[in-house]
């Protein structure tokens, strides 16, 4: 798992066939989603943002967004 700062966003990364990796990078999710960050899916098209309420170890990467960015 990685969790790195991007401005006042985080990008979390991990290995979709490591299962240590996905139980560290769920936990991570339901730690910053408690706190109130929106979590979105990282790809290159922004039109397509949608918040994800439940982690899913297919994504592989998310961004969180600190509530008062997200509006």
């Amino acid at each position: 798992m990685n969790a790195s700062k991007e401005g006042t966003k985080i990008i979390l990364a991990w290995e979709r066939d490591d299962a240590e990796d996905i139980e560290k990078a769920k936990t991570f999710f339901a730690k910053l989603t408690r706190q109130g960050w929106f979590a979105v899916p990282v790809s290159g098209d922004k039109s397509k943002l949608r918040r994800i309420l439940e982690f899913k170890p297919e994504y592989g990467k998310l961004c969180f967004i600190p509530l008062s960015e997200g509006g």
